[in-house]
């Protein structure tokens, strides 16, 4: 194989959703098709951090949906270079490298990177206290990015994009140790195969149209719910000071959008359903933030849907009066369902408007809040990190039929003590695509499959640490 030059580009106009294929203008063996690796970020949440800098090693593919046991990998590129995840935004890409890779479906790509050299800094310039969570034994940490559809690579080549998503991948706090958590959330596509969804987030609930800074941008797949903890999250989004976003390299397919601002409890949640993005193409979705309780009468509740065992996350409730009036000093009282999951610190409950809740077990609780004979409900899901031991789907083997409802399938991670693991979650995959169909299930923690011609295939579950699990499908 000829080794070719790799460059750092950063700049949202690197990628060009329209564009089909890679072509190589430089010197070298034109025998294998290239394949070019890009990298990109879901916004990062975090105001007060100046830089996520990940150092890059290789990159690297595989024909094989089962990476046990080591897998057969080919190595893309090896830039050995750090990049700052927070240059790349509203659907920029850093060029990361390109290599020969022969042409066919591959259906898993990890990324390794090197944790000695690689940082989250402050803004005062000094470093974060980061748990990469690496057992791999040496500095180099492997990352798997889901590919939830094989990636195609023809045989003029082609261009994958990586989406590292950094909001949901460092999670600051979440053990209630003042650091940040790899979980890491990466996804890998062909960027041949992607369109985008952009628009402007705002809101008339001052009398006038604003635009909402910082607002979170959720794109769900299908038709399902994007409401948390379970929400079948594709890609992430944030807007900008102008409250514009960009969520780009999204499949062909329909979506569910779910907008809210969570620093703004007075504002409701907004979701749109059946938004289609094609292939090529920009789908023009803006949103206008609705005020809770739509002029009457309200209590709000905002904040996030998980925090890890031992860590503690803050919610708010805003109340209004029959006019919708925001009612200040407010007194409200707040409950959790079960007490054994979270709990509320017992000097943040006396009739505030803000609470702080502490992860205890993994689980889900429903979080109630009460003013004046108003409530509101949040749920709330408790989460265990840990290194992945074993993946188990259930069911693990099925019967359908071509045109039935399928079947949905749960993967269960556990670590080497058998304790559950339950973020994040698995990637799902089929190298059997002329005969089975995968989608979300809507609501359940998996994948729904179907039939679509008789036969026998196999679905794969991979976790982010790439320890595989599998179901047979059976069609008739």
């Amino acid at each position: 194989m000829s080794r070719l030059s790799v460059a750092l580009l950063v700049g949202a106009a690197l990628v060009t959703a329209a564009g089909a294929c890679y072509k190589d203008d430089s010197t070298g063996n034109h025998g294998k098709p290239m394949a070019k690796v890009l990298l990109t970020d879901a916004p990062f949440p975090y105001d007060s951090v100046a830089s996520v800098n990940v150092y890059v090693v290789r990159i690297e593919a595989s024909t094989g949906a089962d990476t046990t046991g080591g897998g057969n990998w080919t190595v893309i590129t090896e830039p050995r270079k750090s990049f700052n995840l927070l240059n790349l935004q509203q659907g920029s890409t850093a060029f990361v490298g390109e290599g020969e890779l022969p042409a066919g479906q591959y259906h898993a790509i990890r990324m390794t990177i090197d944790t000695s050299q690689s940082s989250i800094v402050w803004n005062n310039g000094s470093k974060a206290a980061v748990n990469w969570q690496n057992w791999s034994g040496s500095n180099e940490e492997p990352l798997y990015a889901l590919v939830e559809y094989p990636v195609n690579v023809p045989t003029e080549g082609a261009e994958i994009v990586i989406d590292f998503d950094v909001g949901r991948s460092f999670l600051y706090n979440f053990r209630g140790t003042n650091e940040f958590t790899l979980a890491p959330q990466l996804r890998a596509i062909n960027s041949a195969a992607t369109g985008s969804i952009a628009g402007t987030v705002t809101s008339d609930y001052t009398g006038q149209t604003r635009p909402i800074a910082n607002a979170n941008v959720t794109v769900c797949g299908g038709s399902s719910t994007c409401d948390p903890p379970y929400a079948y999250v594709v890609a992430t989004g944030r807007t900008d000071a102008a409250g514009h976003y960009n969520v780009a390299f999204l499949r062909s397919g329909t979506y569910t959008v779910r907008f809210e601002q969570p620093d703004y409890p007075f504002l409701a949640p907004l979701t749109k359903a059946d938004v289609q993005v094609r292939v090529g193409q920009t789908t023009s979705l803006s949103a206008s933030l609705p005020q809770a309780g739509s002029g009457g009468a309200y209590i709000h509740i905002s904040g996030p849907s998980s925090v890890g065992v031992g860590g503690r996350l803050y919610l708010y409730a805003a109340v209004g009066d029959s006019n919708g009036n925001p009612v200040y000093n407010a007194k409200v009282t707040w409950t959790s369902s079960d007490t054994t999951v979270a709990a509320f610190l017992s000097t943040t409950t006396q009739d505030s408007t803000a609470a702080v809740l502490e992860g205890r077990q993994a689980g889900v609780t429903t979080i109630t809040a009460s003013s004046g004979g108003l409530t509101d409900t949040h749920t709330v899901q408790v989460v265990a990190l840990g290194p992945v031991a074993t993946v188990t789907i259930v069911p693990d083997s099925a019967t359908v039929m071509v045109g039935d409802s399928g079947v949905f399938l749960e993967a269960v991670q556990r670590d080497s003590a058998g304790n559950l693991i339950t973020y994040p979650g698995v990637s799902f995959t089929t190298p059997d695509t002329l005969v089975l169909i995968m989608g979300p299930c809507g609501t359940c923690q998996g994948n729904r499959v179907w039939g679509r011609a008789p036969g026998g295939g196999t679905v794969y579950a991979t976790s982010n640490n790439g320890i595989v699990g599998q179901a047979k499908i059976t069609v008739h």
